[in-house]
């Protein structure tokens, strides 16, 4: 079955990095194959890049007073009303609400007005924050991936947020309602997980995993063709500058090392990097084509996040060209690129471990030309084209709709149990074939 429209559900509707970018790939796959799409997005109809799309007009709520910012972020009242306006006029039984950010603008509001439509709506798990208050289970002071139950007891009493207690305060209040609003703990969702080892942590929020699906990322690598890392020098991060992907770890690993560090990315932690170290060549946002020429000279990619990287698309992107990469051993992708010999994993948060790995790839070339050899084979089986990702979501529709025109969303289905549709498989891997088994608020 066919959605008769999908409403795509996001903070931003314009290319700006994760999440971003594939609801923005998505609006146009699913027009390219002729499926009607509405864009709803939090932020200002003049940054628009989307036809058809609706706007809260809001700002982020880190450009927000902190009581705005405060109270928004907690309910956004105009994101809830938009939305259940649009819903009242427009909804039909064969309309899709797929949501992929909510947490920088939108708010839990947008569940309340999406629970009337509920099982129509996909949630799409680019990132924790439908388990997490903090949206990335690590304990931030400590530098540590978190192993807590999320809104435990425990969970509650510890500050792990990058900002101090009281946004740990608030972060929890805004789980608790997100939570409330969309009865996720009670009520089987419909759910996009990246990466299917995500289910373990979903599991210690106490998420049923029985609608969850797996639906890996679509990646393109940065080279067409085949890079030559074994005769560069340079290495390179590549991400949003913020505290949780690592940005200072990769520099402070590259100093000990004595190695070439460029930086591919924008974030509040530019600064810090001008200031502290100035050695690092920093190159700001890139489009693809800029990215790709300084690939050219890449040695090794650095994925040093201290969150448990659900995916990690430049991981892939870089394996894909035939460069090697390094990364956390709590990545999700770590083991299986490990296990190819494309990748070498370092403890996460480990500077001079991180180190001794640079300073190792520094020096051998044979190793660095086999892991490269190894990334480029291995990459394409672990994620999706743009194609296949498209059809995926498309068969994940076609199966929510199965089961809602037949009466069967009434009920939690015992796993296993045969309806038609993707949902019924307890782990199902949809359009993937690896088997491989200051006061302010925001994110």
């Amino acid at each position: 079955m066919r959605p008769g429209r999908v409403v795509i559900i996001n903070d931003r509707s314009s290319e700006i990095g994760g999440a971003s970018n594939l609801s923005c790939l998505s609006a146009r796959l699913l027009r390219e194959a002729g499926v009607p799409v509405t864009f709803f997005a939090g932020d200002s109809s003049t940054n628009a890049v989307q036809s058809e799309a609706v706007h809260v007009n809001g700002k982020p709520l880190v450009e927000r007073d902190g009581l705005s910012a405060l109270v928004g972020g907690l309910y956004n009242r105009d994101a809830h009303d938009l939305l259940q306006s649009w819903i009242a006029r427009n909804d039909g039984p064969s309309t899709i609400y797929h949501v992929h950010g909510w947490s920088k603008i939108l708010s839990p509001s947008i569940f309340h007005a999406l629970m009337p439509v509920r099982e129509r709506v996909v949630l799409h798990a680019h990132d924790y924050f439908l388990a997490c208050p903090n949206g990335g289970f690590i304990n931030y002071p400590a530098a540590s991936v978190c192993k807590l139950a999320p809104m435990s007891m425990r969970c509650l009493a510890t500050q792990c947020d990058k900002r101090g207690f009281h946004q740990k305060a608030w972060r929890s209040m805004r789980h608790l309602l997100m939570q409330r609003l969309f009865a996720l703990q009670r009520l089987p969702a419909n759910i996009v997980l990246v990466h299917d080892e995500m289910r373990d942590y979903f599991a210690r929020a106490g998420i049923d995993d029985s609608r969850m699906v797996t639906v890996r990322n679509p990646v393109e690598a940065f080279l067409l063709s085949e890079a030559r890392p074994q005769a560069m020098n340079d290495f390179f991060f590549v991400g949003r500058l913020e505290p949780e992907k690592g940005f200072e770890d990769a520099a402070r690993a590259a100093r000990l090392a004595g190695i070439p560090l460029h930086v591919i990315g924008e974030g509040a932690g530019r600064a810090v990097l001008e200031e502290q170290y100035p050695e690092v060549k920093l190159h700001g946002w890139c489009n693809r084509a800029k990215i790709a020429e300084l690939m050219r000279r890449a040695r090794c990619v650095i994925i040093s996040s201290r969150v448990p990287e659900p995916f990690g698309l430049a991981a892939l992107e870089a394996a894909g060209s035939g460069i090697p990469v390094v990364l956390p051993a709590h990545a999700l992708l770590g083991r299986e690129l490990s296990e190819a010999a494309a990748a070498v994993t370092f403890p996460t948060g480990g500077i001079e471990a991180l180190a001794a790995t640079l300073r190792r790839l520094a020096d051998d070339d044979a190793l660095v030309a086999a892991m490269g050899l190894n990334a480029r084979r291995c990459a394409p089986r672990l994620a999706n084209t743009a194609e296949s990702w498209n059809a995926a979501i498309l068969d994940l529709y076609s199966g929510i709709l199965q089961r809602a025109s037949n009466g069967q969303s009434k009920r939690v289905l015992p796993v296993g149990q045969d309806t038609g549709g993707v949902a019924s498989i307890r782990r199902p891997s949809v359009g993937f074939k690896h088997q491989t088994p200051r006061a302010t608020t925001g994110d």
